[in-house]
């Protein structure tokens, strides 16, 4: 109502008596259209075509660019001192005013209205033909004179039925998709789509990239399942293989994932497909092994896709050998193999840094984020989990800023900054919320930890009532380890186990020894934990490591062997304080200060 009344009270009442008759937003209220109704009868001709003509441009014009409306697209035209006497008449009426508007960054002169609803009932006056034929001389002045302006240019040609209108759109969404507007484009989209004259398989295939961005992966698999359609519908194997990947990867976003197997299978490469159709369809698979928790067969798809991803040139192969090297990094880092995925995680930096798209790198610097924590570099990690967020801001997608959050979240929950942990954590629940994101079991989770650690136990408990059982295996297992973490915040070691389920010495080793610990089997969660520091140590996972030398020498201290305990102990000492890390030395110190530690 402000945006149409500005404050002014005659149009603000109206507005309101139309919205109590249910009139439609976009139309103005019958008082104002008698209103302004009686200004335009009073108008010349002349001045109420100038009206008329301006009403289509929008809500103000440049001068120069209404002055060759009026020229070429009046008839019959209005020039010279025709043109001057009836813009004089249009602001001595008080329906628009001369102002200053800004046209390719330069400042012109212009006219604008003096009211949004006076345009607004200008424009509804119109008759059909008239708009259209209005729209389409605003098309060619602007043409003539700033051909690069591709939004006024597809607005004006598609409100006048013009088949030049497709080729404008599909610039003009390429356009606002490479700013990143992606509200703008996703609006240009379905306007071009919904056209008969343009490629439209192409474009809803360009459509659907935008609406992943936008973390909207329900919205990109109905636009794909079309464009799907229509390239088997032509026979056109590899955008089929294309688009099938993309349909693939959107539906385990929406937790379809044996939709997204079958897609897969019905539409896999063959001998003669080409680079990019074969490296896109190994991805979607290593996506969606690594969903299942098949990490190694996760690797191995997303090494499939390196070899023709290095054969398709130009950006497109840059985008296809950063995303190779980037799923390789974390599906090794997930199967345990930490060397390597180091090393998969750095060589995924370059072609990324050479795409220079933020989404490609955000990912990418999110790996090497996860790379530098399991090695205790935290404030590396900090340092690249700042700047994947910032990339995720930019991008805009809501879903991958909020799982940047919450992977912030953590690492401050590590370094005991509470406070930033617990901001984070909250920022991550709300934007993964909107639309049950596929993040928002990690953030939950999260978000969990950092009450437990706060001591709001009431509300943890109803964050993890809310995970429910996510599809995703690496999410369940953070949901799992919350749990078990409550449980033992509960005194309920049997419980912790239970939630980690079978397997958890391997699943979460210094938990399960915490829980054998406080369920009275120091032995047991000796072995456990001292299990978990030899393996963690040969990998190069010093985190890990810290946590499991401080349960070992907990459990030493319970069995008595004091020269364990201290070994043990002072190892986990230096580590915490040559990481640093400070979650791991308050833990120390506390045990130090221990009787018999």
């Amino acid at each position: 109502m402000w945006e149409l009344s500005l404050g002014n009270p005659l149009f603000a009442l109206e507005l309101a008596r139309g919205g109590d008759r249910g009139d439609a937003p976009d139309q103005p209220p019958a008082g104002v259209r008698d209103l302004v109704g009686e200004r335009l009868v009073r108008l010349d001709p002349h001045a109420r075509r100038f009206v008329e003509a301006l009403s289509v441009a929008g809500g103000e014009a440049a001068l120069a660019e209404l002055l060759d409306v009026a020229e070429h697209g009046l008839h019959p035209p209005v020039t010279g001192a025709a043109a001057a006497d009836a813009v004089e008449h249009a602001i001595a009426a008080a329906l628009v005013e001369e102002r200053q508007v800004v046209i390719a960054g330069r400042a012109e002169a212009g006219l604008a209205f003096r009211h949004p609803l006076v345009r607004l009932t200008c424009y509804d006056g119109l008759s059909a033909v008239r708009r259209r034929q209005l729209h389409a001389s605003y098309a060619q002045a602007v043409q003539r004179r700033r051909p690069d302006a591709v939004d006024a240019l597809a607005s004006h040609f598609t409100r006048a039925d013009d088949p030049r209108a497709a080729d404008y759109l599909r610039r003009a969404a390429e356009r606002a998709a490479a700013l990143y507007a992606n509200d703008t484009a996703d609006r240009y989209y379905r306007d071009l789509v919904a056209r008969l004259d343009v490629d439209a398989a192409r474009a809803r295939l360009a459509h659907s990239q935008v609406l992943r961005r936008m973390g909207e992966p329900g919205r990109a698999a109905e636009v794909l399942r079309s464009a799907l359609a229509e390239f088997l519908a032509r026979g056109a194997h590899d955008d089929t293989v294309i688009a099938a990947a993309h349909l693939a990867e959107a539906l385990f976003r929406t937790g379809e994932s044996e939709s997204a197997d079958a897609v897969l299978r019905a539409h896999p490469p063959g001998e003669d497909t080409g680079p990019e159709a074969r490296a896109l369809h190994h991805l979607a698979r290593s996506n969606l092994d690594q969903v299942h928790g098949r990490y190694q067969d996760a690797h191995r798809a997303a090494r499939r896709a390196q070899q023709p991803a290095e054969h398709v040139p130009g950006p497109a192969g840059q985008l296809l050998q950063a995303r190779s090297h980037a799923m390789q990094a974390i599906n090794l880092g997930l199967a345990g193999r930490f060397g390597e995925a180091r090393e998969a995680g750095d060589r995924a930096l370059a072609p990324a840094q050479a795409y220079g798209e933020p989404t490609l790198l955000g990912a990418v610097l999110s790996t090497l984020r996860e790379n530098a924590r399991r090695h205790g570099r935290l404030h590396d990690a900090v340092r690249f989990g700042r700047q994947a967020l910032d990339h995720a801001r930019q991008s805009g997608d809501p879903v991958a800023t909020a799982f940047e959050q919450l992977n912030l979240a953590e690492l401050h929950l590590l370094l005991e900054e509470n406070d930033t942990a617990a901001q984070y954590a909250e920022a991550a629940v709300a934007g993964a919320a909107w639309d049950d994101a596929w993040s928002l079991p990690y953030a939950l989770a999260v978000l969990a930890r950092v009450l437990l650690r706060t001591g709001d136990r009431e509300r943890a408990a109803a964050l993890l009532e809310r995970a429910g059982a996510p599809e995703d295996q690496q999410a369940h297992h953070e949901v799992r380890r919350a749990r078990a973490l409550y449980a033992l915040h509960a005194a309920d070691p049997d419980g912790a186990l239970a939630a980690l389920g079978d397997g958890a010495a391997e699943r979460a080793p210094e938990l399960a020894a915490y829980a054998h610990l406080a369920a009275g089997r120091p032995a047991e969660a000796a072995r456990i934990a001292a299990a978990e520091a030899a393996r963690a140590r040969s990998t190069g996972e010093r985190l890990a490591e810290n946590e499991a030398l401080i349960a070992h020498a907990t459990a030493a201290t319970r069995l008595g062997d004091g020269a364990t305990a201290r070994t043990a102990l002072t190892r986990a000492d230096h580590l915490a304080r040559t990481l640093p890390y400070p979650s791991g030395l308050t833990r120390v110190l506390a045990l130090r200060a221990e009787p018999g530690s």
